[in-house]
């Protein structure tokens, strides 16, 4: 921006003057090619308003401002954006507009910009309305026309609606884009006979098989494609393989049984176009699509357990992993799902859901860990210097171990996102990585006056990232996520009562002391009075040798959540460290 040495000049030596900036908009681009289009009378009329205050000082600068084509909604103008950048730079005194809506057709960016302008002392002045914010019968005057012009924007958008309503009720296309199997000819579609064929064959297809996932590898070996299309600012969308969201759009789409549907209202009309479906088909299409839909319920992160793990899940593939939940028997159950599983089928993905609680419990406890544990301590003692001594150091962690297990889910998940940057659940491994200087945030979450440590001074000697080896299995009909020898990846924090293991406890010690005081005399006397087999008395009874530590952790609902009693029941080792080992205790 270079304006004429001559013009400052006269600027500086004339400190009375007010520098006067006009401003243009017009909403179509119609009639901008014209030798004297709107923008330039807007421009004129400014130009002789700034004449007639000539004796106010008022001088006009040469840049110009001009927005052709552009809505007043938006405030993404680039003359409007110059127009505010000059005035914060103190190049301009006075704005001039021919019409307020000029400015904005928007009260609430209308009022935001006239507090930018008293924030720099600028006048904001309106060719045809004659007023200006110098005084206050201008703002009050200002404030009403623009309440008015928002209002007349509002009524114009509400007759549209209508205009649509009404021409929907028609049965006429009222645009958007067009759906596979038709062209748009004005307000009507007419039918494309090679997609038409597409579309009957997509309906066909479903009701014989009944399984979108089948129905959407059937369409890419046929080689089926989705419609082409161009946006409105000329924008091409080639055509590529159905997904599962596409295929619902289509199977759901009343337009293929002639109807046109209003979702603002809720209403379903007659439509002036030929169907392609006839009404039978797309019944038993409707009937599948509702039998084959599973009741999702949506958990948003104001329940008790949010999705701690929210967007930093991906498979080895690099697809994410999506929150999702499903309810059975009034149970809710909550599980991460691959998007690859979704678009392309759950059998070509090594990874197809997760249990949410069992893998964010792993997270949790790894994060607990880290946090917790002896490196992060002599990483806070390294930036710490004179803001903290140890023993303050050793108090303040403590505390916040102790409470960790007593924060809100949502809090947890707010500190596994400041210390993570992503997850990858490989089918053998998760993968944790850590952002660059996350363990700095979790210390001034735990000491506050490390808060003004410099973070780039206070690097963070941790780990980029950590692997734990893990295997997905079922077990007892339920998936688990162990380590590779079974042992379980959580500390259990959450008592887990299981009946069938405290019931052989209680059983086994039980027999014991019935024996050993003499009520029975042998096992096959127990066998007989408990009519039960003589293999199940005798492995029942080894568990009176269970480590003491091993017998109150299944009673007090603390051993690992893949114990089962068959595995209680193997010949366990004598020694009790042995035990543990093979127990995953």
């Amino acid at each position: 921006m270079v304006w004429p040495t001559i013009f400052w000049i006269e600027v500086m030596n004339q400190k009375a003057k007010k520098r006067c900036a006009i401003y243009t908009r017009k909403s179509h681009e119609e009639g901008l090619d014209k030798e004297f289009n709107s923008l330039e009378a807007q421009r004129e009329a400014g130009e002789d308003k700034i004449r007639s205050q000539k004796h106010e000082g008022w001088v006009l600068i040469p840049e110009e401002y001009d927005d052709g084509g552009i809505s007043g909604g938006t405030m993404d103008r680039p003359g409007l954006q110059k127009l505010l950048s000059h005035i914060e730079m103190g190049l301009i005194d006075v704005v001039v507009v021919y019409k307020i809506d000029r400015l904005s057709r928007s009260m609430l960016d209308f009022l935001s910009m006239i507090k930018f302008f008293d924030e720099h002392n600028v006048s904001f002045v309106s060719v045809t309305q004659d007023f200006n914010t110098d005084n206050p019968m201008g703002r009050l005057m200002l404030n009403i026309l623009q309440s008015f012009a928002q209002f007349e924007r509002e009524v114009t958008s509400e007759r549209i609606r209508d205009k649509i309503a009404a021409s929907k009720k028609r049965g006429m296309w009222m645009g958007g884009v067009v759906p596979l199997g038709y062209d748009a000819m004005g307000r009507k579609l007419e039918i494309n006979a090679n997609e038409a064929e597409t579309v009957q064959y997509i309906f066909k297809r479903y009701i014989e098989i009944g399984s979108m996932t089948a129905l959407m590898r059937d369409l890419k070996e046929k080689g089926c494609k989705t419609k082409s299309w161009v946006s409105v600012k000329g924008k091409y969308y080639p055509p590529k393989d159905f997904n599962k969201s596409s295929l619902y759009r289509i199977l759901g789409n009343h337009v293929y049984i002639g109807k046109i549907r209003h979702k603002a209202k809720g209403q379903i009309y007659n439509g002036q176009h030929t169907p392609i479906i006839d009404q039978e088909i797309w019944d038993k299409a409707q009937a599948i699509m509702s039998g084959n839909t599973v009741e999702k319920i949506r958990v948003s992160d104001n329940k008790d357990r949010p999705y701690l793990l929210k967007g930093l899940l991906k498979d080895a593939d690099g697809f994410s992993l999506t929150p999702s939940s499903s309810q059975k028997g009034g149970k809710l159950y909550r599980y991460y799902v691959s998007l690859k599983a979704i678009k392309h089928g759950y059998d070509r993905c090594a990874i197809k859901t997760v249990s949410a609680q069992m893998l964010e419990d792993i997270v949790l406890d790894t994060v607990k860990k880290l946090i917790t544990g002896p490196e992060i301590r002599a990483q806070a003692a390294k930036v710490c210097g004179q803001r903290a001594t140890a023993p303050e150091i050793k108090i303040a962690f403590d505390n916040f171990a102790t409470i960790w297990d007593e924060l809100f889910p949502v809090e947890q998940a707010r500190i596994v996102h400041l210390l993570i940057e992503k997850i990858i659940v490989h089918p053998n491994l998760l993968k944790i990585t850590f952002r660059p200087f996350g363990y700095m945030s979790i210390l001034t979450e735990i000491i506050p006056d490390l808060k003004s440590v410099d973070r780039q001074t206070a690097a963070i000697d941790g780990p980029v990232s950590l692997e734990i080896p893990v295997e997905f299995q079922r077990k007892a009909g339920r998936k688990h996520i162990t380590a590779p020898n079974g042992r379980d990846l959580v500390r259990n924090t959450r008592p887990r009562h299981d009946r069938s293991l405290i019931k052989a406890l209680v059983r086994a010690h039980q027999w014991q002391d019935m024996l050993d005081t003499g009520r029975f005399r042998t096992v096959d006397e127990i066998v007989e009075k408990e009519k039960i087999g003589e293999s199940y008395v005798r492995k029942i009874i080894r568990l009176t040798e269970l480590a003491p530590d091993i017998t109150t952790a299944i009673i007090n609902g603390q051993q690992p959540r893949t114990l089962t009693l068959s595995q209680l029941m193997e010949q366990l080792p004598i020694c009790w460290t042995d035990q543990r080992q093979q127990l995953g205790i």
